[in-house]
């Protein structure tokens, strides 16, 4: 009897993987047409809050971290459930609604559908899987979130391409070229590329209405969530400190807080930059950037050998570091005349890979610092940090650093220098703890 309860409990955990995994997969099929379908959209309405998108990320990150501490109350499906939910509505209403205010809490919610979901997985991941596999679950679930968004960056760019076409009754060629100076375009013709976006925009809310499928049925237990005694009351700060390895978990809040400050910088505005600053067509931009989030499954699908085989801080280290190059190439694509969409193309590719690499030992390095009761609130304070430094890096961008077309290239080279940093707190402070997985907490599938 209490080997088949055993094995009724690992099915039941692994259903609940495979649903959320589903839920994941779709949910980032949404989050690719956010970060580039419906940023271009707002460059065009309300270029005020395009320029500040990192600061309504971090708005969204902070709302989100907030919620992760209801999941010990009430759950993580739940909590989940709101995501798909919430997207539909905030879709429905930038659609609907043309306001600037509007447009700044719809951001806002839509974004934290998808910030939620994915601040979720480590904690989730954690609950529902071994020590031995857990590395393995992290990179599936990295590699295929990664595979839809870059599935729908690239469907989203060709499609809208593709509705403009057809609403200004053009070919699809003359379409293409008029994206590549969108700040060019006449009344009607930016009418037409306006509604174009809005068709995309009507297909992401209905991915969103799917997503609330696999989410509903997961089969979840009480004792999946529940904590005895979980005071959120208390000094967040103090219940970090008082818990085991508390000074490792401030020392990679700080961390977390100089790559965070650092991706607000240049990140959310790849498709942009692209396209407004190196005059790209909207659909190559599309298709370079899709590329880029293929690049990362890739690089993420081989990522555990590497782990293996040198250690998980080492390989996280010296993947960012790696990739710093490819930044500094990318923010003078412009000088390689002819050749800068392959050049920034191939430079894309191989930062966004390299970069990424390791991204599930940096998501799962803060849930290892921790005693299991304060995981959820681990996953709080990471997020609020995330969130903070997005706030602040928002307002850098859209009230300094973009006033001027020069501003998203000086993105790039800020951001590589505090790379560097963080890589040196890294490296230099959690090397000795956890790079062996001999002696550290976390552990490597080899299969």
């Amino acid at each position: 009897m209490e080997i088949n309860s055993q094995e009724n409990i690992n099915k039941r955990f692994k259903w609940n993987i495979i649903m959320f995994l589903i839920g994941y997969v779709l949910i980032n099929l949404l989050r690719g047409i956010v970060f580039d379908s419906y940023i271009n959209y707002l460059q065009q309405v309300s270029p005020v809050v395009a320029r500040s998108f990192s600061s309504y990320q971090g708005m969204a990150t902070f709302l989100s971290a907030l919620m992760i501490l209801m999941v010990n109350k009430v759950g993580y499906k739940r909590t989940i459930l709101m995501c798909p939910i919430s997207a539909v509505v905030a879709i429905s209403s930038i659609l609907l609604i043309n306001n600037t205010y509007v447009y700044q809490l719809m951001t806002v919610i839509l974004l934290v559908s998808t910030q939620l979901f994915i601040a979720i997985l480590p904690p989730f991941l954690t609950t529902y899987t071994s020590l031995k596999n857990r590395t393995k679950w992290y990179s599936k679930a990295y590699w295929i979130g990664y595979f839809g968004w870059a599935l729908t960056t690239y469907i989203g760019g060709f499609a809208t391409v593709y509705r403009f076409s057809v609403r200004i009754n053009q070919p699809f060629g003359a379409a293409k070229d008029l994206t590549r100076h969108l700040e060019s375009l006449n009344p009607m013709l930016e009418s037409g590329y306006i509604q174009a976006n809005k068709d995309i925009l009507l297909m992401s809310a209905i991915i969103a209405a799917i997503a609330i499928i696999p989410i509903f049925l997961i089969k979840e237990e009480k004792d999946d969530y529940f904590v005895e005694k979980t005071d959120v009351s208390k000094n967040i700060f103090k219940r970090l400190k008082n818990a085991s390895l508390g000074q490792d978990a401030f020392v990679f809040l700080i961390y977390i807080a100089i790559v965070n400050f650092s991706m607000g910088l240049f990140a959310p505005y790849f498709t942009v930059f692209l396209n407004r600053s190196l005059h790209i067509d909207r659909s190559t931009a599309s298709l370079m950037l899709s590329i880029t989030y293929m690049a990362t499954v890739l690089f993420i699908m081989i990522g555990p050998r590497f782990i293996y085989r040198f250690g998980h801080i080492t390989t996280l280290v010296s993947s960012v570091l790696l990739s710093l190059p490819f930044m500094l190439i990318i923010a003078n694509g412009d000088k390689f005349g002819k050749y800068t969409i392959p050049v920034v193309g191939m430079a894309l590719f191989f930062r966004s890979g390299i970069a990424n690499m390791s991204e599930p030992v940096e998501s799962a390095l803060p849930m290892e610092t921790v005693a299991k009761e304060n995981r959820t609130l681990m996953s709080f304070m990471v997020n609020t940090v995330n969130g903070i430094m997005s706030i602040i890096s928002g307002y850098f961008t859209g009230n300094f650093l973009f006033l001027t077309n020069d501003g998203y290239r000086y993105g790039y080279y800020i951001a590589a220098c505090l790379y560097i940093v963080a890589m040196g707190i890294m490296f230099f402070y959690f090397r000795s703890r956890y790079d062996d997985m001999s002696k550290g907490q976390m552990s490597l599938d080899k299969e």
